[in-house]
């Protein structure tokens, strides 16, 4: 329990998460504004989704590689990347039902809360912001709807393919980053 504690402390004190969640809330209050009834602008949201999961994982690898700091204080890998999840998910959760809400489809928070914790994995692996938002970006704004286009019948799984990478990158993570953070 500290160490969700200690990880929840450490995003909040991250100002480009604030920030992150303020521009997306705000973004999508002014686009559903402008908005026709009947359009969609929460994958506009979800791109600030997106964005928060990949910060909250790989800002910890720029910098002053405070990355060092984390693994000497909590040195079981597998339960660090389960307390950054949990305090992920308890910051996006309350942030993504607003978002939602405001973009009129509260059943979307669930998905935006999946979303942000596959960023978070793509984060973990990747270990640099932006080349992970990137990866991410070009996923879901590229790739996945290409993906519907053709094939239709594979899109139901796609959240399941998003737990194996947020799996994936919790074992390479416990594998490949020592206590050195390399």
């Amino acid at each position: 329990m500290n160490t969700v504690r200690a990880e929840v402390e450490k995003l909040l004190t991250l100002r480009s998460l604030a920030l992150t969640l303020g521009l997306t809330w705000a973004v999508t209050l002014l686009l559903d504004a402008l908005d026709p009834p009947g359009g969609s602008v929460l994958p506009y949201g979800q791109v600030g989704f997106l964005i928060l999961g990949v910060l909250a994982t790989a800002h910890e690898y720029q910098g002053g590689g405070q990355i060092r700091t984390t693994l000497l204080a909590m040195p079981r890998r597998y339960r660090l990347v389960a307390a950054k999840a949990v305090a992920l998910v308890v910051l996006a959760a309350p942030a993504a039902l607003l978002v939602a809400g405001t973009a009129g489809e509260p059943g979307g928070t669930l998905s935006l809360v999946v979303d942000t914790l596959v960023a978070a994995g793509v984060g973990l692996l990747i270990r640099h912001p932006v080349g992970a938002a990137g990866a991410v970006l070009v996923a879901y704004e590229i790739g996945f709807p290409l993906i519907r286009t053709h094939w239709g019948e594979v899109t139901g799984r796609l959240p399941l393919a998003g737990v194996l990478i947020f799996v994936v990158a919790s074992v390479v993570f416990a594998r490949r980053d020592g206590a050195d953070g390399s």
